[in-house]
């Protein structure tokens, strides 16, 4: 199975996935399971908390089989990715 490196914004995450996509898909999955460990009295707590602690993707998540840093991989939209997640979030895991 091939290594993807994904990375929004300040996340950072290499999986072994089938495609892409899928890779995309898992590091938005693995950002859910962090924000499910901040306890925040509002909503707007919870974002400011994520996003300092780096675990807050950005709208476009970059994809590459080769490393970090690198042009020549994959771009996604969030919300492309998101609706995936919502499609089939166990297919994933």
């Amino acid at each position: 199975m091939p290594k993807f490196y994904v990375e929004s914004g300040p996340v950072r995450l290499i999986f072994d996935a089938p495609a892409a996509k899928q890779a995309a898909v898992m590091a938005f999955q693995w950002t859910c399971d962090k924000q499910a460990e901040i306890e925040a009295a509002s909503p707007l707590d919870h974002m400011l908390e994520a996003e300092e602690r780096g675990w807050q993707l950005w709208d476009e998540v970059s994809v590459n089989e080769q490393g970090f840093d690198r042009w020549d991989g994959e771009v996604f939209e969030m919300l492309d990715i998101f609706e995936t997640w919502l499609r089939c979030p166990l297919a994933i895991v």
